[in-house]
């Protein structure tokens, strides 16, 4: 099922969620006759959904059960009050909170269960599936609960039932993975100020150890925040963005569009793919392992084009061993970073450039429309 601004086509294969509204059930039964897949699937081009890509003839079945397996997070009512006194519901101000969780979500299953994991309705035993999504339950005591972020937010400067932008959630995310020793994870978030090269390879250590102790690594998220343009989009970056998607490495990206934060996890043709956390749902008690986890997982693809994308967005990039990691490096300096290209999303350098020795000649564009970050 794909939904956009302007248009919604289902498919036969992408039923909505189970409805008792019999208005929606109208509805959905009208939309149903919009297109039928084959007509619809074969004249698709390019479509990648994190790292993969889905070749004709596509196989639809399939298709559904890695957008379905992707854990869904939404706006929730009903969950204990924030700080004691705060709201209990998210709705209004918390999707770029849920978009950073779906992408942090996405993270621990490609380090924990593996990209071809699936998930299935009626039966999802495996322990590290539940282990995750409790990550993420609406309670003050889970590690990344909406509780959790919004309280830390607080020291980033943003109050309770404020909007956060994609580089504050992922300052607010690293902060809490600090504090939660079990997973090992680190973050890496690239600043233009930083040097991802020599600084990744030099304090990424494992968990169990201080800083310069330890010559392991530990699993590591790279996020990097990026402006593309000014007040909208700009539309040079596009190809560039369609490359970072199609590495096997991405968990994606988080943005949107003006006032509403989106998770993005892959491209058809010329628009976006993303998981819309904008629903409003009952929080979920007694949060046990083997309930019922539908609320968690949709089968409802929505697109974006391209030029309705916000400027600001944050990619994120997982590597389980150093040697990921390396090879995540060359696939962005093959596929994403060109030497001479002015369209570049970002600088990647094994040291920081001596900007005091540059002459007068070689002068940075300070009123240039473009940001990169270096690596």
């Amino acid at each position: 099922m794909f939904y956009d601004d302007l248009f919604c086509s289902l498919t036969s294969s992408f039923y909505p969620k189970i409805s008792s509204d019999p208005l929606e059930q109208t509805e959905n039964s009208q939309l149903q006759n919009v297109s039928r897949n084959s007509k619809f699937f074969s004249e698709i081009d390019r479509l990648f959904i994190l790292g993969n890509q889905y070749s004709q003839p596509i196989d639809e079945k399939e298709l559904l059960k890695d957008v379905s397996t992707r854990l869904w997070f939404t706006y929730r009512k009903g969950f204990s009050q924030i700080n004691g006194n705060g709201p209990d519901s998210d709705q209004g101000w918390g999707c770029m909170i849920r978009c950073g969780q779906m992408m942090l979500a996405e993270t621990f299953i490609r380090l924990y269960l593996g990209r071809e994991f699936k998930w299935d309705s009626d039966i999802t035993g495996n322990p590290f599936y539940w282990k995750i999504l409790s990550y993420f339950k609406d309670e003050k005591l889970a590690p990344y609960s909406i509780q959790q972020i919004a309280m830390m937010g607080v020291g980033e400067g943003i109050q309770i039932g404020k909007w956060f932008g994609p580089n504050a959630i992922a300052q607010v995310l690293n902060k809490l993975t600090t504090y939660e020793e079990s997973n090992h994870l680190r973050f890496y978030i690239a600043m233009d100020n930083y040097e991802l090269m020599k600084t990744c390879n030099k304090c990424i250590k494992c968990k169990q150890h201080k800083k310069g102790k330890c010559e392991e690594w530990s699993p590591l998220l790279l996020i990097i925040p990026l402006r593309l343009g000014l007040n909208e989009f700009n539309q040079d970056y596009t190809e560039s963005l369609k490359r970072c998607l199609e590495i096997k490495y991405t968990v994606g990206l988080i943005g949107g569009k003006p006032n509403q934060a989106y998770y993005f996890y892959g491209y058809l043709d010329d628009e976006l793919l993303y998981m819309d956390p904008h629903e409003c749902q009952p929080y979920v008690p007694n949060f046990v392992q083997e309930m019922n986890d539908k609320t968690y997982h949709t089968n409802i693809m929505w697109k974006l084009k391209f030029s309705h994308l916000d400027p600001s967005i944050a990619l994120g990039f997982v590597c389980k061993h150093e040697e990921d990691f390396l090879e995540l490096i060359d696939l962005l300096r093959k596929d994403v970073v060109k030497d001479g290209d002015i369209h570049s999303l970002f600088d990647i350098s094994d040291k920081r450039p001596d900007f005091d020795s540059l002459s007068a000649t070689d002068s940075l564009d300070v009123n240039s429309d473009d940001e990169f970050v270096l690596i």
